[in-house]
């Protein structure tokens, strides 16, 4: 069972420092609601106003180009995402597919608004998550732009086990990102077969391990793409 609204409201960066009282205040403007897999909270066609907090499961940012999937982020427990910017108008147009059932906090955009009047701080915050989801996005396509494909592969599995770390949830709830060759493809611009070939190399070489749909890297595998950053 998920657990409370404040519970995850109070662990969110975006609400640090937050006061008991104004949380509570806070939670009572709050909607919850269950998504199940393979439903959009949102898609490029619809004004997307509010503010989502992911309580548990998994959502992934992507857009459509030529029929082609391209994977921006994927969304773990903790994650806030929606309208943070604070326009409507302004906001990048892309579709939000759950992809593990998922528990999501909704603040409804007025509502965050008034948040934001008398708390501040809470928007200086906001804009800090948008700037790190931006320098997020500048190192994919530094990725995809640099990389060779067998050092693509190890960038995006080293960011998807990061995210997987950095869940709000206690270890024991956590569900790992089920990390397919098509997914793979989808994050990295390279073809299925390619991601396959490249897996099967990297396994041998003993920079991961692969135990069914779940990808971890080796230490080899994590000081491989720490080398890269150098």
């Amino acid at each position: 069972m998920p657990r409370s609204p404040l519970w995850y409201l109070k662990s969110v960066e975006l609400f640090a420092g937050v006061s008991e009282e104004d949380m509570h205040e806070m939670v009572s403007g709050v909607i919850d609601k269950l998504y199940d897999p393979k439903e959009y909270v949102y898609t490029p066609h619809d004004r997307v106003e509010n503010v989502y907090v992911l309580k548990e499961g998994e959502v992934t940012l992507y857009k459509s180009t030529d029929g082609k999937r391209v994977i921006l982020d994927i969304l773990k427990p903790g994650a806030v995402f929606g309208n943070i910017g604070f326009d409507p108008e302004s906001a990048d147009r892309h579709y939000a597919e759950v992809t593990q059932k998922a528990y999501l906090c909704t603040l409804p955009h007025n509502y965050f608004l008034q948040i934001i009047q008398k708390r501040p701080e809470i928007a200086f915050r906001a804009l800090k998550v948008l700037n790190k989801r931006l320098a997020q996005y500048e190192a994919q396509i530094r990725v995809l732009s640099s990389l060779q494909a067998k050092d693509r592969i190890l960038a995006t599995i080293r960011l998807l086990n990061e995210k997987d770390e950095q869940s709000i949830l206690p270890e024991v709830l956590r569900k790992p990102t089920k990390i397919t060759h098509e997914k793979l493809g989808n994050m990295t611009g390279l073809t299925r077969e390619t991601v396959t070939k490249q897996l099967n190399e990297l396994e041998r070489e003993g920079m991961l391990t692969i135990d069914r749909k779940h990808i971890h890297l080796t230490e080899s595998g994590v000081r491989s793409v720490v080398a890269m950053a150098v």
